[in-house]
C-alpha cells in the first residue's frame, strides 16, 4: 500500500490520539476556502449592522454595543471543525464574542481586549449565519476570517475507562474518552468494542472467592497487569472436586461468558465446569503448558496466551433456568481428557497461578473489565465517527478501503462513506454470519452495488475495498478481486467517513489496522497492490498462522 499512499486523500491507522479523536495520519490540518465577504471591511457592504455597529477606514467600529455584526446564508454542517480569526481593535470596554446561529446558537470565545485571535468551533447545527454579538463592547474589529478545517480526524466517546494490551503484553488501563490502540498478537490495532458489564464484583482479589479442599494465596506472583496482585491457587487436599468458584443470579435463556486468566505453577490440566441446574452439565478442559483446549462440550470455549506465560480461558453458554449457579468454576483436574464429574484427583502440592476472573452477559469475551468495588463494574462502547469532509472524499469515483477484523460472528458492523443518510452510501460490512462480508453502494436511494461473499474468516484480520465510478464497480479482498459490476452509478454527497452505516446505527465492533480513502478510482494493478499482503510472513501473521 505504501506506494499509494500520496494518492489517499484519508489514512487513518493506531497511530495517534488524544481526549475524544483519534488523529488520522492523512491529511495533515488544510483549510477549506475562505467563507467571510469583505472580511476585511474594504467597503461597507456585504455585512448585517445592528445598533451601534459602523463600517469605515477598513474596520468595524461598535460603541457600546448590545447588537450584531452578522452575515447570512451559510451552510455551516453540523459536526464539521470551522477556524475562526479576527482582531480586535481600539478595545475601550465591553466583550465581543463570535457565533454561530440559525438552529442551536453556538458561542465562541469572549473577547475582551485587543489582540489578533484565532479559535475552533465545532457546528452543533446546520447553522446558516455568523455573527459577532457586542455586550457593551466599544472598539472595533477587523480581519474577519471563517474557514473549515479540513481533516480526516474522527471523534471518539467511551464515557468509561477500559483496558488494552500494551505494546509490551501487559493488560494496561485506558482513561475515559481516550481511544484505545491495542497489541494483542503483537502488532497494534484500534479496538472497538460494544458495552459490556463485568457481573464478577471482585475480579482480581481472590479471597472473596468460594474455595474447595485448596487454597488461595493473594498477592502472591505478577499478575497479566504486571503488578504482584496475582493470586497462587493451591492444592491442599487428595480428595476429588478442588475447586475455585462463584455462584450468580442468571436468567434463563440468556448467553453468558466467563473468563479467568490462570498460568501454569505445577498443575498442567484445569477444567471449567458448570452448576448443572441453571446450564446444564457443560465442562471444558484446558492445558496450561501447551495452551490447548482438552474435551469440552460448551458452546464455545478457548484460550488464548497472553504475556509471560500467562493464558485466558473462557466459556459460553446459554442458561437453561433462572436462578443461582455458575458458568464456568474452576477445577484442578488430571488430564485434558477428564470427563466432567470423573475421577480427577491430583496429590495435594499442585497449583495454578491466576488473576481477572469476568462473566458478562455476551456470546464473546470481552477485553478485562476490572471490578475490585465489590459490585458489577461497566465498560461503556467505543464510538468512533464524523470524518472527513466532502472536499477530502469525491461523489464521483473513488475507494474505500480497510484493513480489519471482528471481534466475533455476532451483529452487523460496518464501515461507511455517507451523506448521513441511507441514500447516499459506499458500505462495508463485517455481517453476524461466519465468514461473510458484504459490499454495497447507494445512489439517490437507489441500490447500485450489491454484492455478499462467505469465503472470508471475518475473525482474521482481513484486507477489503470498494472501487467506484460510473458504470465500474469492484470489490477486493486479501489481493483478489472477487466482484465486478458494470451499470451502476456514483453516490452523490458524501462528506462522512464512519466507524457504522453512516446513520449512527450498526457499530463497528472489531479491530482495525488501517482504513484509507481515495478521491479518484484505482486501476486493477493498483488495487491488487492496496489489499495485497507485503510479504508472506505478513500474510501468514494476519491469517493466524505461526510463522518461523
Amino acid at each position: 500500500m505504501s506506494n499509494l499512499l500520496q494518492k489517499a486523500s484519508i489514512i487513518t491507522t493506531p497511530t495517534a490520539y488524544n481526549t475524544g479523536k483519534i488523529l488520522s495520519v492523512k491529511p495533515v490540518q488544510t483549510y477549506g476556502p475562505e467563507l467571510v465577504t469583505n472580511g476585511d471591511f474594504a467597503t461597507d457592504s456585504d455585512w448585517t449592522k445592528g445598533t451601534g455597529w459602523s463600517i469605515g477606514e477598513g474596520k468595524a467600529v461598535a460603541t457600546s454595543s448590545f447588537n450584531n455584526l452578522a452575515q447570512s446564508g451559510y451552510s455551516f454542517v453540523a459536526g464539521n471543525s470551522y477556524k475562526v480569526t479576527y482582531e480586535v481593535l481600539d478595545y475601550v470596554n465591553g466583550n465581543i464574542i463570535f457565533q454561530l446561529t440559525g438552529g442551536t446558537t453556538l458561542n465562541g470565545d469572549t473577547r475582551n481586549t485587543n489582540g489578533t485571535f484565532t479559535q475552533y468551533v465545532i457546528a452543533t447545527d446546520n447553522h446558516t449565519t455568523f455573527r459577532f454579538r457586542g455586550t457593551n463592547f466599544t472598539g472595533s474589529i477587523d480581519n474577519v476570517s471563517v474557514k473549515e478545517a479540513l481533516n480526516a480526524d474522527f471523534d471518539f466517546q467511551r464515557n468509561s475507562s477500559a483496558t488494552r494490551v500494551g505494546s509490551n503484553g501487559l493488560i494496561q488501563d485506558v482513561a475515559s474518552n481516550l481511544p484505545r490502540i491495542d497489541y494483542t498478537g503483537g502488532v497494534g490495532s484500534w479496538k472497538f468494542e460494544p458495552q459490556r458489564t463485568n457481573l464478577v464484583t471482585y475480579s482480581e482479589d481472590f479471597s472473596q472467592i468460594f474455595v474447595v479442599n485448596s487454597t488461595v494465596l493473594i498477592n502472591n506472583n505478577i499478575s497479566p497487569d504486571g503488578t504482584i496482585n496475582g493470586n497462587l491457587w493451591l492444592a491442599n487436599a487428595t480428595t476429588d472436586e478442588k475447586e475455585l468458584d462463584e455462584l450468580y443470579s442468571v436468567t434463563s435463556g440468556t448467553t453468558y461468558t466467563e473468563s479467568w486468566f490462570v498460568k501454569y505453577k505445577s498443575l498442567q490440566f484445569i477444567q471449567m465446569v458448570t452448576t448443572s441446574a441453571t446450564f446444564g452439565a457443560k465442562y471444558a478442559n484446558f492445558d496450561l503448558i501447551n495452551g490447548t483446549l482438552g474435551n469440552g462440550n460448551f458452546t464455545d470455549f478457548s484460550i488464548k496466551s497472553y504475556s509471560n506465560g500467562w493464558y485466558r480461558i473462557s466459556a459460553t453458554q446459554a442458561a437453561t433456568n433462572t436462578g443461582s449457579g455458575r458458568l464456568g468454576g474452576l477445577r484442578m483436574i488430571a488430564s485434558a481428557t477428564a470427563p466432567r464429574g470423573g475421577n480427577v484427583t491430583t496429590v495435594g502440592t499442585e497449583s495454578v497461578e491466576t488473576w481477572g476472573h469476568q462473566l458478562e452477559v455476551g456470546s464473546y469475551p470481552t477485553s478485562y473489565i476490572r471490578s475490585n468495588s465489590g459490585s458489577a463494574t461497566t465498560r461503556l462502547a467505543d464510538v468512533a465517527n464524523n470524518a472527513g469532509s466532502s472536499d477530502l472524499i469525491n461523489s464521483t469515483e473513488g475507494v474505500l478501503y480497510a484493513e480489519i477484523s471482528a471481534l466475533a460472528n455476532d451483529s452487523y458492523r460496518f464501515i461507511s462513506l455517507s451523506d448521513g443518510t441511507n441514500n447516499n452510501n459506499v458500505r462495508l460490512n463485517l455481517s453476524p454470519i461466519a465468514n461473510q462480508i458484504s459490499f454495497e453502494a447507494n445512489s439517490g436511494g437507489s441500490l447500485q452495488l450489491g454484492y455478499t461473499n462467505n469465503n472470508t474468516n471475518i475473525l482474521l484480520n482481513t484486507k477489503i475495498c470498494i472501487n467506484f465510478k460510473l458504470n465500474d464497480f469492484s470489490v477486493w479482498i486479501n489481493g483478489i478481486k472477487v466482484h465486478t459490476d458494470t451499470n451502476g452509478i456514483a453516490p452523490i454527497g458524501l462528506n462522512i467517513l464512519n466507524f457504522d452505516r453512516g446513520t449512527g446505527t450498526n457499530l463497528f465492533y472489531g479491530n482495525t489496522k488501517s482504513v484509507a480513502v481515495f478521491k479518484e478510482a484505482l486501476t486493477d494493478l493498483e488495487l491488487e497492490c492496496l489489499v495485497s499482503w507485503m510479504s508472506f510472513s505478513d500474510m501468514g501473521i494476519a491469517l493466524g498462522y505461526t510463522v518461523e
